[in-house]
């Protein structure tokens, strides 16, 4: 296995190496062609794409060879083009029921911090404010997610955070 600290960081998607979009094993990138021992293997594009090594994620040219993207959709709040290229073409999205969703605050993209559920946010003290606001913006009430919503379940959670005033907002889909 790569050592992690050695690999590239993503500014939008900081715990990436925590999370299950990783594989820690044996490939040769189709992009560079190199024997790698960690890379993804989800990306928009017509072609299949099973092994890509995160040098050519983060550099660009992974999304610049097979003409692709690594999110399906964020919100259009962000004004800055070199953000948003950033975004879907140099930052591996995350595992989702309906494809990535991507929030943003403070005229850029958030960071992902990972999957939560209720408990998670209960702990960390921001139920409630993350659950109003994200039914504020998709018109449900608060109970018709609070009462399911878990990491990586039939209603899962998303949180992300603000880059610049450290907000926390939560997105969620189901199966």
């Amino acid at each position: 296995m790569d050592n992690i600290d050695a690999l590239p960081k993503f500014k939008y998607h900081p715990n990436l190496y925590k999370s299950d979009m990783v594989h820690f094993n044996r490939g040769k990138c189709e992009c560079c062609g190199r024997d790698v021992t960690a890379f993804i293997s989800d990306m928009y594009c017509v072609k299949n794409i099973s092994c890509l090594c995160l040098e050519c994620v983060a550099d660009g040219s992974a999304s610049e060879k097979f003409d692709g993207s690594f999110i399906q959709d964020a919100e259009s709040e962000v004004s800055d083009p070199e953000k948003t290229d950033e975004l879907f073409n140099r930052t591996p999205g995350y595992i989702s029921w309906q494809g990535e969703y991507w929030l943003t605050c403070c005229d850029d993209y958030c960071a992902f911090i990972g999957d939560v559920g209720i408990k998670d946010l209960e702990e960390m003290g921001i139920a409630d404010e993350v659950i109003q606001e994200y039914c504020g913006k998709v018109g449900i009430e608060p109970d018709e997610i609070r009462d399911y919503l878990e990491p990586a379940g039939s209603c899962a959670g998303y949180l992300f955070q603000c880059l610049h005033c450290g907000k926390y907002h939560l997105w969620s889909d189901c199966d």
